[in-house]
């Protein structure tokens, strides 16, 4: 027992006097403390859906579009300028709670096949030429800061989405696209949601190109103007996830 005391008061004293003791003493104190709060702080920190990042999922849902605006037989003139200013405020009522993803325009030009061409002369009679095709520029301008130049001289379309791009590597490596691995559910319906992407001003603009035919012997020919129809549609998604199993070949929800 006195030997034991000896030792311990020894052993206090050498604590005492050395300092790398002290300091080394306080770490590993610290270390031990920390080991039981960390391991309470990941149990509670730990989100309950990050097993889904394992797990491939395809993608699926409901989609639809929603007609906003159009106008017919709207004539321009050579390089007369047409401009239409709208915001997502100016949004068909069944548009403003849907998750809209994108904007699609179909233009026409309705005088395509029989053009307004202005003949005069008389030699018009024996041979009045060919109408020259007319076409329509622009440029569709969205919020996302989007802007598509276009150019048509009978039919087209412009199209642009709403959502961020998405990068090759969150689609998984399958032969058929619309596979998605890595993430949480919330996180995919997130990358499918266009948000504040869809709120400001959304400009177009329709640029008349017209064009007259060559004139021949005694018969001259003038074109004063071209005539298109446009249509503007919002679309819309609901993304759907089904959890795909790859050990039984099927699918599960």
């Amino acid at each position: 027992m006195i030997l034991e005391k000896k030792f311990l008061h020894k052993s206090i004293s050498k604590f005492k006097a050395s300092r790398t003791l002290q300091i080394t003493s306080i770490f590993v104190s610290l270390i031990l403390i920390s080991i039981p709060v960390y391991s309470i702080y990941a149990k509670y920190n730990t989100s309950d859906d990050e097993y889904q990042r394992d797990l491939t999922y395809i993608l699926d849902g409901e989609s639809g579009s929603i007609s906003w605006t159009s106008q017919s037989d709207l004539e321009l003139s050579d390089d007369e300028v047409f401009t239409l200013t709208l915001t997502n405020e100016d949004f068909p009522d069944e548009a403003k709670n849907m998750n809209i993803v994108a904007l699609f325009m179909t233009i026409e030009i309705s005088d395509y096949e029989n053009d307004n061409e202005e003949t005069n002369g008389v030699g018009c009679a024996i041979d009045s030429g060919e109408d020259a095709y007319d076409s329509i520029s622009g440029i569709v301008s969205t919020p996302n800061e989007e802007s598509l130049d276009f150019e048509y001289d009978s039919y087209g379309s412009v199209y642009t989405e709403f959502l961020d791009d998405l990068s090759d590597d969150i689609i998984s490596g399958f032969d058929s696209p619309g596979f998605i691995t890595g993430y949480t559910v919330k996180e995919i319906e997130k990358m499918f949601q266009s948000g504040d992407n869809i709120v400001g001003e959304y400009n177009f603009e329709f640029i008349g190109n017209v064009e007259s035919g060559d004139s021949t012997f005694q018969c001259e020919r003038q074109d004063q103007s071209i005539t298109i129809d446009y249509y503007i549609e919002l679309e819309w998604f609901n993304v759907e996830l089904i959890e795909f199993d790859d050990d039984f070949g099927n699918f599960g929800i």
